[in-house]
């Protein structure tokens, strides 16, 4: 991978060694997108319907991105391609963007990917109507309504130096691209919607299988089959509008440093290039103009190493606004907001043990916090700041009232620099309690004096601060990942420094394992606990051989439970150790810089990490845990049984008492294979609705892979 390979070079000249090396590569999927869509999937296969219609939308068009994270709104946009998050922008006009990457609405790298530009994301309006208004009054649109097209983007690659920079830069051969739409008044064939259904024959490979729902559908077997695989067959096909699209404007890829240096800004500067497009083609103004934003990516990676084919050719976007009365020198959002979250107000973590801060809150909370402001008029603004605290039942705790000021545009003057409102004072005392762990939520809000502000969206940003069983340096999001190699030989290893205030118990320690090609992260490596050593990771106090094992219930985090307590006091160092030619890929978050507590070895010697950001690696401590483990279960007793049958009402599911029932997955299919049923394994369903006849139960053990299959009648 091209950016891999710059900073190993970066490396090798600032410590003038071969054999140490710490690399950054990009993301082969990103977790939370693939997480939610799984959790939201079926629900998009129950709303279906023969014909799509997106039903259109009045002007103005305004989206920042800046109250939701994940997908696009579905009340502005149809599909969910982008991801919207807080994270991956340097600089923004508002707080949140919407990324292009290289990665599916699943969060998986493209099947057509490849090194050469490929299309990949694509972020598309619903239809909005420019043949008319209805307020202040109905009025039909023309082009003499002077409507304009304007939003903001940025592409990735960071700024400053390259060690410090943020996410993936597009290759000039990768570009970003806006289109105008338009309906053509003929309808198309938009998809085919699949069903699942439980197959009761074995097949081969090129066998035919007809679709159990519509004959003249059917697919081509590619692998065997068995009876009780599940398989998606074609039941209907979908129309839609035919939609024409034009290519508007377009820009090569380049990074946000080249960018900068254009613009003349620093990092003090909003970092996003403002574009602004005039409507004055008859064409668009019907009730189904659209615009949409594509991008084309490039994979960067060596063939002989997967752990390096990741995400990449980062475009944000940021702050769209379409409307009439517009001129071209309308450049200028009127407006202020919060560039960023200001997130955590812990010193040294993002979030630790309850235990070891409720009664050591001294030196563990910032004395300030940094926030970021803009204002994003052309004149001065006089605004207002508060933060307060309050308890998940809404009690405030603590609260700060920054008072009023006059901010200067960010165009002319950069960000806002008043402490009262930049660096507000962190002055809370947390209540104590008796409890295992605590949240507490952080409330800002800043906004124009008076009832101006036009945009209140973006005035109010919040932060949930937990205190748990475990300490995190990272935000729990990845922008990179992290990899220690060594030319040399087989051995690496990685130390991520803590610090108790009081004696405690390591029992788990978790890590952000990035899935990469061919899983070549799933091999075996050394868990290793080190005691400090005047500062640096010193003699070995624990370690032990795990196996990784891809937790998707855990939000990327894999949980490797210790197989003994281990004691700790003050200082220690968590990470691994390998002595094979592997090389472990795991979660780096960049926008939290804790490389001083950072230390990777390829020889005798711990050197300390110069990358700016933190492996994503959390410590858990406190009371023992008690996991359902693969390798403590009996991985071999896997049944699954069902009573009464014949059912009436509740049809109820019996277990093995080794397995958590939330990492059984349970599906019920009708006589004919269609599935109608499912979910997580609880203790019973509610079959009262179900037609009177035989039916097929399926419950997959996520952990082990086995799937058990029952049978059952409905009598009514």
């Amino acid at each position: 991978m091209k950016k891999c390979i710059k900073y190993s070079c970066i490396l090798l000249f600032a410590i003038n060694s071969l054999q140490a090396q710490e690399v950054l590569t990009g993301l082969h999927a990103n977790e939370t997108i693939r997480q939610i869509y799984e959790n939201t999937d079926a629900l998009h296969q129950k709303t279906i319907s023969r014909f799509i219609e997106h039903k259109a939308i009045s002007l103005p068009f305004i989206e920042d991105f800046s109250n939701y994270t994940t997908y696009p709104d579905t009340a502005l946009w149809i599909d969910i391609q982008a991801y919207v998050n807080q994270s991956f922008a340097f600089n923004p006009p508002s707080v949140g963007v919407a990324t292009l990457d290289a990665v599916d609405k699943q969060g998986k790298i493209y099947p057509h990917a490849q090194k050469e530009a490929f299309p990949a994301d694509s972020l598309t309006s619903r239809p909005i109507r420019l043949d008319s208004i209805f307020y202040p009054f109905p009025k039909a649109l023309t082009v003499a309504d002077s409507i304009y097209f304007s939003f903001y983007f940025q592409p990735g690659g960071g700024i400053g130096f390259p060690w410090a920079k943020l996410g993936d830069a597009p290759e000039s051969s990768d570009s970003l691209i806006l289109e105008f739409g338009y309906y053509s008044g003929d309808t198309i064939l938009a998809y085919y919607s699949y069903k699942d259904f439980l197959l009761f024959d074995n097949y081969t490979i090129g066998d035919t299988l007809y679709s159990p729902c519509d004959h003249s559908l059917f697919i081509i077997a590619t692998q065997e089959y068995e009876t009780g695989d599940t398989l998606s067959f074609p039941c209907d096909s979908v129309m839609m509008m035919e939609t024409i699209w034009k290519r508007v404007w377009s820009t090569p890829g380049m990074s946000l440093q080249s960018l900068a240096d254009s613009l003349g800004r620093d990092t003090n500067d909003m970092l996003f290039q403002g574009v602004m497009i005039p409507i004055t083609d008859s064409v668009y103004f019907n009730k189904g103009f659209q615009f949409r934003f594509r991008n084309y990516a490039s994979l960067e990676y060596s063939e002989n190493n997967p752990t390096w084919a990741s995400n990449v050719d980062y475009w944000n976007i940021d702050y769209i606004r379409l409307d009439r009365a517009r001129n071209f020198a309308d450049t200028i959002v009127d407006d202020v907001a919060f560039s960023v979250n200001p997130g955590s107000i812990l010193a040294h973590y993002q979030a630790m043990p309850w235990s070891q801060f409720k009664n050591n809150q001294s030196g563990e909370v910032k004395q300030n916090m940094a926030v970021k402001l803009s204002n994003l008029s052309a004149v001065v603004k006089n605004t207002a700041y508060v933060y307060y605290i309050s308890d998940t039942t809404g009690n405030q705790i603590n609260n700060y009232d920054g008072g009023s000021y006059n901010i200067s545009p960010v165009l002319s003057s950069g960000f806002q620099n008043y402490p009262a409102h930049t660096f507000p004072p962190v002055t809370v005392q947390f209540p104590t309690d008796t409890h295992s762990k605590a949240e507490f939520i952080i409330t800002h809000i800043f906004k124009e004096a008076g009832s101006g502000d036009k945009n209140p969206k973006n005035d109010t940003v919040r932060f949930t601060q937990s205190f748990s069983n475990y300490y995190a340096y990272d935000d729990g999001t990845p922008e990179s990942g992290y990899t220690v190699i060594n030319v040399f030989s087989d051995r690496t290893a990685m130390a991520l420094r803590f610090s108790l205030k009081n004696a405690d118990t390591l029992r788990a320690v978790g890590m952000y394992l990035n899935h990469v090609l061919d899983d070549a992260n799933m091999f075996e490596f050394t868990l290793t606990v080190w005691a400090d050593s005047s500062g640096w990771p010193g003699r070995v106090i624990h370690s032990e051989t795990v196996q990784p094992e891809y937790n998707i219930n855990l939000y990327g985090f894999q949980h490797f439970y210790l197989s003994k307590a281990v004691p700790l006091s003050g200082k220690f160092y968590v990470g691994y150790q390998i002595n094979t030619k592997n090389y472990l890929n795991i979660g780096f978050d960049q926008n939290h810089n804790n490389s001083q507590h950072v230390f990777y070895k390829t020889g005798n010697y711990w050197e300390n990490s110069f990358l700016s950001g933190t492996p994503m690696l959390r410590p858990y401590v406190g009371r023992a845990l008690t996991p359902v483990h693969i390798s403590t279960s009996d991985k071999s007793s896997f049944a699954l049984e069902v009573y009464p049958n014949p059912a009436n009402n509740l049809l109820n599911i019996s277990l093995p008492e080794h397995i958590n029932k939330q990492d059984v997955i349970i599906e019920i299919y009708a006589i004919n294979g269609q599935k109608v049923y499912r979910g997580d394994g609880a203790a019973s369903i509610n079959v009262s609705t179900y037609q009177t006849g035989f039916y097929t139960i399926k419950a997959f053990y996520k952990e082990t892979q086995q799937i058990s299959i029952s049978k059952f009648v409905v009598y009514h």
